[in-house]
């Protein structure tokens, strides 16, 4: 199996996922912007083969990567990263070079977390409950039924970039006010407090 593993260097538990690869018998070929001598020694002696691109961001650049393992190795079977960002990436080369997973047909399902949030409840998965905004009337609506605190996010988006926890109407009109949120889709959750607990082995 050929698994091209994109940023292997980020974030650092990357070097574990393709350690136990090849453990597994994969030939893992990294793709990043790091130099090679700067690669943890243990992800070093984990990868087949490291291409070394200037920009992550430049699709052309990461197209020749991907090209070169394919001329090389065969078939890629698994283009993966760590890392939220790179999702539409990740499906712009699996559909490109027909790589299994997910691809541009699916992912705004993943980009857009009202999107997510069906696939989940058609799962039987419980989410938290949340409103897409429209207006503060409709806002306050559904304030009325959950309460503060509340989350307030962009629709469609990375990790935690412009999200807050919000405690009362003043929060939230500051928070409606910022830019950023006025140019998105965002949406309205309500807030669950839990205990994150470690996994028994």
């Amino acid at each position: 199996m050929n698994v091209i593993f994109f940023s292997p260097h980020f974030p650092k538990n990357s070097t574990e996922f393709c350690f136990y690869l090849k453990e597994a018998g994969a030939n893992v070929l990294g793709v990043g912007d790091a130099g090679y001598d700067s690669l943890d020694e243990r992800l070093k002696a984990s990868l087949t083969e490291y291409y070394k691109v200037t920009d992550l961001e430049s699709y052309d650049q990461v197209v020749r990567a991907v090209g070169y393992f394919t001329h090389i190795y065969g078939k890629i079977d698994r283009f993966e990263s760590l890392n939220e960002y790179w999702l539409e990436l990740e499906a712009h080369i699996r559909t490109d070079f027909n790589i299994p997973g997910t691809k541009n047909d699916f992912i705004d399902n993943l980009k857009q977390k009202s999107k997510m949030k069906a696939f989940f409840r058609k799962s039987r998965v419980e989410t938290v409950r949340y409103h897409t905004y429209e207006d503060r009337e409709s806002a306050f609506r559904f304030i009325g039924e959950v309460g503060y605190p509340l989350v307030v996010k962009p629709d469609s988006g990375s990790g935690a970039n412009f999200t807050y926890k919000i405690h009362n109407e003043a929060e939230l009109d500051a928070v409606l006010s910022n830019p950023c949120l006025q140019e998105s889709r965002f949406i309205i959750e309500e807030f669950v407090d839990g205990i994150i607990l470690p996994t028994m082995d």
